[in-house]
């Protein structure tokens, strides 16, 4: 399948994809700003601001935004992440022009005069939120853990926001935040399914007309990443731990061979920590490997909860995997099971519009003009156990960052990091 793409004088980049067989249509507006692009003080304001675009504009009230998106009988919501705002919608084809010009309204309109009000409520419903999160061991402990591996840099801070920095936001701020970072120049509308791309190209071009140009310029500093412990004592039933290391950056020709190391690492029943942990052991009931890419950074992760009195003998045995996979690399049969899983997974989600849409937007944003799958798939058939092996020994050739919580004794971690060894 081949995508389409147009660049608007304004700098928008519009891409699309015909999908034969299907009546539905998924878009999204992705504007590649996120709580990396946020201070200690103003940290959570592109979250709050993602809330309060369906709060209201100059002509939709927020009752007739929450109306308008029941009449559309498909599904539309937003997403805040480390560096993405996105506005997205699955509908019938029919129904594209009411959501261009709807998602439109929200990014060009948002925070009209008289809504004041509406930022106090968010305040309140997003302090209820942060504080689910402090709730939640397993979201808690990633937070921790990107601190301890991001340090005092802004990819440490939580998407979500913290509660001194959420409850400090005033409007003026909030303003000159929404200008500064929702802009034209930036902006790419991927589409994918019953859509016609000279269609869509005409409504983007006319519903998000009134949106700030934006500055050509955008400064940002990588990360330094680092080893360090992020620790919350709780008494919990379990001790929840998240690992990171040195990982790729979105867009970095050795993903494919860091996907299949994360899948042999860690990811389905058959990866070595499954085994290990949970199979041969018993330690835990669920344990399993990621990676999380950025513009300019990535991690290596590694997630668990276990009983506290079997959680040094699992960061023992996890410990051992991961050294193990540092000096002796992959086998050919688990290179060959992961490229399989991998495979299916880039297929079936092939299958889905909203899937579709995602990864012509990620393409675009990244400057790629290859959108096909098929290069996806061909870039996975030429990783090799020496690609594979290379970047196991970069990814676990430092200390790993720590997050834990839960009732851990402290002197586990006695420099403050986790040693995979050699």
């Amino acid at each position: 399948m081949r995508a389409d793409k147009t660049e608007l004088a304004s700098g928008t980049l519009v891409v699309s994809e015909q999908v034969p067989g299907v009546q539905s249509v998924a878009v999204g507006l992705y504007f590649p700003t996120g709580s990396r692009d946020e201070t200690p003080g103003t940290n959570g304001i592109l979250h709050l601001i993602e809330h309060l675009a369906f709060k209201g504009t100059p002509t939709r009230s927020a009752d007739e935004i929450n109306r308008e998106i029941d009449l559309l009988g498909g599904s539309a919501n937003a997403f805040t992440s480390k560096e993405t705002l996105c506005f997205h919608a699955r509908v019938l084809a029919e129904d594209l022009a009411r959501v261009v010009s709807l998602f439109g309204d929200l990014a060009a309109h948002s925070l009209p005069p008289g809504v004041e009000p509406e930022i106090e409520r968010e305040r309140t419903v997003i302090l209820s939120e942060i504080a689910a999160v402090d709730d939640n061991p397993e979201e808690l402990v990633a937070d921790l853990c990107d601190r301890a591996f991001f340090g005092d840099h802004p990819l440490g801070l939580p998407v979500v926001g913290s509660g001194p920095s959420v409850s400090r936001l005033q409007l003026p701020e909030i303003q000159r935040h929404l200008y500064t970072h929702l802009v034209a120049r930036h902006l790419v509308v991927s589409a994918a399914g019953q859509v016609d791309h000279a269609e869509l190209v005409g409504l983007v071009r006319e519903h998000a007309a009134d949106l700030p140009p934006g500055d050509s310029r955008r400064t940002r500093v990588p990360p330094a990443a680092r080893g360090a412990l992020g620790l919350v004592p709780r008494d919990l039933e379990q001790v929840q731990v998240f690992l990171s290391g040195t990982g790729l950056p979105r867009g970095d020709p050795r993903k494919p061979a860091g996907d299949l190391l994360s899948a042999i690492v860690g990811e389905g029943c058959s990866s070595r920590l499954f085994r290990e942990v949970r199979e041969r052991r018993g330690l835990a009931y669920t344990i399993g490997s990621s990676l999380a890419s950025y513009r300019d950074a990535g991690n290596f992760q590694v997630a668990f909860g276990v009983v506290p009195d079997r959680l040094e003998e699992t960061l023992e045995v996890v410990r051992k995997v991961l050294a193990e996979v540092r000096s002796s690399g992959v086998t050919d049969e688990e290179l060959d099971t992961a490229k399989r899983q991998l495979r299916t997974s880039v297929r079936l989600s092939a299958e889905l519009t909203g899937a579709r849409m995602a990864y012509l937007a990620e393409q675009t944003l990244l400057g790629r003009d290859e959108t096909d799958i098929e290069h996806l798939l061909q870039a996975l058939e030429r990783v090799t156990r020496s690609d594979v092996n290379a970047l196991a020994a970069d990814f676990l050739n430092e200390p790993l960052a720590v997050g834990a919580v839960g009732p851990v004794p402290p002197e586990l971690f006695s420099e403050g990091d986790f040693e995979v060894g050699s």
